[in-house]
């Protein structure tokens, strides 16, 4: 309680930070903020080309489920990203003046959610453009962001501390988000990586792979970004209702038989995922985790600030 009070007394210091780092990012930019906007629309328009019109994903609404995807991984990578940086930067600010410490990445992170929170505005304007349903069930966009939130405070705290001491961390949290973008389910769908069932008998690593799938699919289940993601879906675009969805693969050309065979394979893979993955339980793991991560990462973070102007 001592320390929310005490952040409470410098809550000034934490806004000046937030407003000079929306101020800096793109200062001297004739757009400016639009940036921070147009470079996701020109990747969403770039995998729309590749996985929509070039490799064909049966998936309706596909830059829909990609921006409800990409913007709350963008809201969590930057933030991590930005927090390797935040304590080095401004060292001169630590050696000369008291404040609480986690004020440096809690400036981070709520810098970038308010980067997010005007990019939901221009989505939701993008939605109405492209008739998506809108529905009350919008409300969950404010859990699912407080998850990532929380998480991303967690390994936030622990990286701002860890890379005043170790340059390498920096380095290392980049490729490491390069990685495990493509281990969230932004621009595929989540029942492709439930319903695989192992590695093609010629692949070298068919032995180890298929006996740790079952395993990689529960960690995957666990990620709370990848939960967020999937609260960010049901709410914006299935109207609250399960996300695991399975589109029927109908083609041009298909007889009705073939496209009605197709439709009810389909309709029985979803029911059996959503049967063999119930989400109620991986949601709950998912906040548990995020909560750890957060407590621990503060702890971290609180031991170390200590050092802080020895090691700067």
């Amino acid at each position: 309680m001592r320390e929310f009070v005490e952040l409470w007394r410098f809550r000034e210091v934490l806004f000046n930070l937030v407003r000079r780092n929306l101020k800096v990012r793109y200062k001297n930019s004739f757009l400016g903020f639009f940036w921070s906007l147009l470079n996701p629309l020109m990747q969403i328009g770039v995998w729309w080309l590749v996985f929509k019109v070039i490799m064909s994903l049966p998936q309706k609404d596909y830059t829909a489920e990609v921006i409800t995807g990409f913007l709350p991984w963008l809201f969590f990578s930057q933030s991590v990203l930005d927090s390797t940086a935040c304590v080095t930067q401004e060292m001169a600010l630590v050696k000369k003046a008291y404040f609480p410490r986690v004020i440096l990445p809690l400036s981070a992170l709520v810098s970038n959610l308010i980067h997010l929170c005007f990019a939901f505005v221009v989505a939701l304007a993008l939605f109405v453009i492209w008739r998506v349903d809108v529905n009350i069930h919008y409300w969950l966009v404010i859990p699912c962001t407080l998850l990532v939130a929380v998480f991303a405070y967690g390994l936030s705290a622990m990286l701002a501390a860890w890379s005043v001491f170790y340059a390498d961390v920096k380095f290392i949290v980049s490729n490491v988000l390069g990685l495990w973008f493509f281990l969230t389910p932004v621009l595929y769908p989540l029942h492709l990586v439930l319903a695989k069932q192992g590695v093609a008998p010629t692949s070298s690593l068919k032995w180890f792979i298929n006996g740790l799938l079952p395993y990689i699919k529960i960690i995957y289940l666990l990620d709370p970004v990848a939960i967020a993601m999937l609260g960010y879906r049901s709410g914006l675009l299935r109207g609250g209702q399960n996300p695991i969805l399975v589109t029927p693969d109908i083609r041009p050309g298909m007889s009705p038989e073939q496209a009605a065979s197709v439709e009810h394979a389909a309709g029985v893979l979803q029911a059996s995922l959503r049967a063999d993955y119930p989400l109620a339980y991986y949601i709950v793991g998912a906040v548990v985790i995020a909560l750890v991560t957060a407590v621990v990462g503060h702890l971290v973070f609180r031991r170390l600030a200590r050092s802080f102007p020895e090691r700067g």
